[in-house]
């Protein structure tokens, strides 16, 4: 008999892993005894089995609210090496020192069919306290654990783009909204229902446009909760966030792209579509001819780089870069309006970062 078939099956809401009723849920071992704000892993290794009430089809997600132990010019992260059940899943890094949640999706394969559970860390960069001169503490740290839950994962299904070609979306974006459903950009780059238009509003007239997918939330500075930066959703809850013509109004633009990544799951995407400085401004600095609310003008070299700069490297992948010029009239001059299609298109596709940094 496993030692988990005795276990109550673990509710979605889940269980603190310092509460007196844990014993009856989990087996556990590499954990401290519980404190006031969770257990701490004590060692490389730390199992956490459990079971569930069955086994979905389509797999579980399971949420770990944690905090890594840092400490500023000693401990700059803890590096996490995750198995569900023996199938490796993606690594994780974690800096942070405020307790977050953090999602473990797990696939059928990885289940069962008795619903199962034995979460493995591997954690290679515990410390002792002591040894660093930051305390008596002798135990190997590496993550503080306070509460775990799970929910099914259900099949994420892309929006249906059947009979959307006419779709009223922003001005600039139906210019080769048909034109992307036909090359198949969309399917490509937008793989689930979970969809955030950043700025979709733009001039139009409040009601005169809809979001650029079915089902998709637009986000304007009216949004309850949203400031032009922080977006009111939690994090990994989207599957792509889009952003036409929006960029370059944003003041702090590093910090939006911070946060345009934040609230996307691994595997999702976002796409970004700007101005271009060859084609719409033909100029390289604002003030711009056209919009004096634009901040910055834009090429493909200086868009990626404020990428580079905002994100941490290997936490995404450049999956599409390219100047949309379809349609544009190349013998108007610079002191007349554009026509056509004048924008640079980014895709960054979010990644589950790798168990190694980069080097100098």
């Amino acid at each position: 008999m496993s030692d988990t078939d005795a276990l109550l099956p673990l509710p979605p809401a889940g269980i603190a892993l310092n509460s007196p009723d844990m014993a009856g849920y989990f087996v556990c071992s590499g954990l401290s005894r519980p404190e006031q704000h969770g257990r701490w892993t004590d060692g490389e290794h730390v199992r956490i089995a459990f079971r569930l009430p069955d086994s979905p089809p389509g797999g579980v997600v399971l949420t770990l609210e944690l905090l890594g132990y840092v400490a500023r010019g000693r401990v700059a992260e803890q590096r996490v090496m995750v198995r569900v059940n023996g199938h490796r899943l993606p690594s994780w890094i974690v800096m942070d020192s405020a307790l977050r949640p953090r999602n473990v999706e797990i696939p059928p394969a990885a289940l069962g069919p008795t619903g199962r559970v034995e979460l493995d860390l591997h954690i290679p960069t515990c410390v002792q306290p002591a040894r660093l001169g930051l305390g008596g503490d002798m135990r190997y740290l590496g993550l503080l654990l306070r509460r775990l839950a799970w929910q099914p994962l259900a099949a994420r299904r892309p929006p249906d783009l059947s009979g959307e070609r006419d779709r009223k979306v922003g001005r600039e974006s139906l210019k080769s909204f048909a034109a992307k459903i036909d090359s198949g950009f969309w399917t490509r780059f937008i793989t689930g229902p979970d969809v955030l238009d950043i700025g979709f509003q733009g001039y139009g007239e409040p009601g005169s446009v809809v979001p650029i997918m079915p089902g998709a939330i637009g986000i304007d500075i009216d949004y309850p909760g949203y400031d032009g930066h922080t977006l009111p959703f939690a994090n990994a809850s989207q599957d792509a966030v889009y952003s036409s013509h929006c960029l370059e109004h944003i003041a702090d633009h590093l910090r939006a792209i911070q946060e345009w990544h934040r609230v996307l799951r691994v595997g999702g995407h976002i796409i970004t579509v700007v101005p271009s400085a060859h084609l719409y401004e033909r100029r390289w600095r604002v003030p711009s001819r056209w919009n004096s609310d634009h901040r910055r003008t834009y090429t493909p070299t200086t868009l990626l780089a404020e990428f580079e700069a905002a994100l941490r490297p290997n936490t995404y992948r450049v999956r599409h870069l390219a100047e949309n010029d379809a349609g544009y009239r190349y013998d108007l001059p610079p002191d007349i309006h554009p026509e056509g299609c004048h924008e640079i298109e980014l895709v960054v596709e979010k990644i589950a970062p790798p168990g190694w940094r980069m080097g100098e």
